[in-house]
């Protein structure tokens, strides 16, 4: 085959690619995710850690936004958000304005946590075992940034209960998830309940 012909060929599969039917958002799945679904427990799990990382991902985001917004709502609403969140800070013992300064800091860094997790799930879909290791050094990211930056006392008393046990839940089924994706991967047979020792 000649390098006119070669030319002429990728042209026509790029131009067939261009006018395929498969929407781009669904090739853009198939890219990501691959084109087959995992085992019905991997979806448990993924969507289990999908729902926990939309819910942060969301509180992460319209925190960051009001933060960032403070003088545009006292505009528009009259509510002084700069001094409700300064007296909250004092209370935790930040001065002025350094405790608004940390929160957005703070939602820098989750925001870049929150994005690890998600490729951690995207790789806990496809089965990869290295998934563990977004989550947990994005997840480590996450709550040592939280104590560091805001404090303890912030996590202990800003953070509800539902956020620490969702929190937690995302780590704790992600870790046991990879306990019997690094079993199957060695070739044990697994079940929820240990190693299926019948070796059909």
């Amino acid at each position: 085959m000649t390098d006119s012909d070669k030319k002429h060929s990728f042209r026509e599969e790029f131009e067939a690619h261009l006018e395929s039917p498969i929407p781009i958002l669904t090739r853009l799945r198939n890219v990501i995710f691959g084109k087959e679904s995992p085992d019905t427990y991997t979806q448990i799990s993924f969507y289990l850690g999908v729902i926990i990382w939309t819910i942060f991902l969301v509180w992460t985001i319209l925190g960051y936004m009001v933060l960032t917004s403070t003088d545009w709502i006292e505009q528009e609403k009259g509510l002084d958000v700069h001094s409700l969140i300064e007296q909250r800070g004092e209370a935790l013992g930040f001065v002025g304005a350094d405790f608004q300064n940390s929160l957005i800091t703070f939602y820098n860094v989750a925001l870049v946590a929150w994005t690890g997790i998600f490729i951690g799930l995207v790789l806990q879909w496809r089965k990869n075992v290295y998934f563990i290791y977004f989550i947990w050094v994005a997840a480590a990211t996450y709550l040592l940034a939280m104590w560091f930056l805001l404090g303890f006392s912030y996590w202990y008393n800003d953070t509800t209960t539902f956020d620490k046990i969702a929190f937690f839940l995302l780590v704790g089924h992600s870790s046991l998830y990879y306990y019997f994706l690094n079993r199957e991967a060695r070739g044990d047979k697994t079940n929820f309940f240990g190693i299926d020792e019948d070796p059909k």
